[in-house]
């Protein structure tokens, strides 16, 4: 058992880890361009495209993205590299706190966080004076047709990185598995999202 432990782990290291940063990098190129040729040129920020924080941008991800085994993570990593570099998201402080969320958390966590955002976007001020402005556990399980369990699980740890409250904190009658999406979580929500001409 211990010898073919061992040799798995050096192969890992020699030849798969090289192959996976390899394929990750090729995917995310590729993705870069396609979202990029989606993009007006009059979009992008030249002035952040010269930056020192763009260098270090990339360098960030391209870290995080040569570790990852989820080809969806990796388009999600080219989202963050090509929006960061338009007008309208150049701007933002800490970018490079987006890039470090994606690559800690799963896939399934940033559908679940866009699948609250959808819903957060439609609330009223109706709902969120009869306390209708929430997302429970169930609901996210039900779209991403997982078990409530988890579903609660992975919005308690989108809880850590503040991208989500617990809505039910301070309130008459506690339920746990209820959550409301915080302006921290919005603006990643946001960030995600495709720009296009």
């Amino acid at each position: 058992f211990i010898p073919f432990l061992g040799t798995a782990i050096t192969s890992a290291l020699d030849t798969r880890a090289s192959q996976l940063y390899e394929k990750n990098s090729k995917l995310l190129v590729e993705e870069i361009k396609r979202l990029a040729e989606k993009l007006d040129a009059d979009k992008l920020d030249q002035e952040f495209i010269e930056s020192d924080e763009f260098v270090s941008l990339l360098v960030e991800i391209l870290a995080r993205n040569a570790r990852t085994h989820e080809q969806e993570k990796v388009r999600l990593f080219a989202r963050v590299f090509v929006n960061a570099a338009t007008y309208d998201k150049s701007k933002m402080l800490y970018k490079e706190g987006f890039v470090r969320i994606i690559d800690e958390l799963s896939v399934i966590h940033i559908l679940a966080l866009a699948f609250i955002y959808e819903i957060s976007v439609a609330f009223t001020e109706e709902d969120r004076q009869n306390n209708r402005d929430c997302v429970s556990a169930k609901q996210v399980a039900a779209h991403l047709e997982i078990s409530e369990a988890r579903a609660q699980a992975y919005c308690d740890q989108m809880i850590r990185f503040g991208l989500l409250r617990d809505w039910s904190i301070g309130r008459w009658n506690y339920q746990p598995g209820v959550y409301a999406l915080t302006d921290y979580g919005s603006e990643l929500a946001e960030f995600l999202k495709v720009e296009s001409h």
